[in-house]
């Protein structure tokens, strides 16, 4: 009786020891944490989903980051990104090549919207794809 006490006792303790390390690392382990924005994985997750982004739009225009409203990442098979972004039309049309794009001036013309793309990326195969896109 007296082993099996110290055993749960044991297991209690490195259940805790865990969970404390865990959550000083950041958060539970495979979970959500926040992620800067300047982080370079954020960065080239963020510019695949726009470019897919204004790939499937039927506008004139490109639309660009206005603003990162959230971003988070999650350890997965790979790294999984959930991005919140504010977009709006820019001055460059949707058929210009490598032109540097400001965002419209003009209100009118602006239209800024909200998305937030969730992109799977795993670089040492070289594989990134966006899993959902909600506009």
């Amino acid at each position: 009786m007296r082993f099996w006490r110290n055993m749960m006792w044991k297991i209690v303790v490195f259940t805790v020891l865990a969970s404390v390390f865990a959550v000083g690392l950041g958060g539970m382990v495979g979970g959500f944490s926040d992620v800067d924005v300047n982080d370079e994985g954020l960065q080239n997750a963020l510019n695949f989903a726009v470019v897919q982004h204004n790939r499937g739009t039927n506008d004139l225009y490109l639309s660009q980051v206005e603003e990162v409203v959230k971003a988070q990442r999650q350890l997965v098979a790979g790294m999984k990104y959930v991005i919140t972004v504010k977009l709006a039309k820019s001055t460059c049309r949707k058929d210009s090549a490598n032109e540097v794009c400001a965002i419209q001036t003009d209100p009118e013309k602006t239209r800024s919207y909200q998305c937030k793309f969730t992109v799977w990326s795993r670089p040492w195969i070289n594989d990134i794809r966006v899993t959902k896109e909600e506009c």
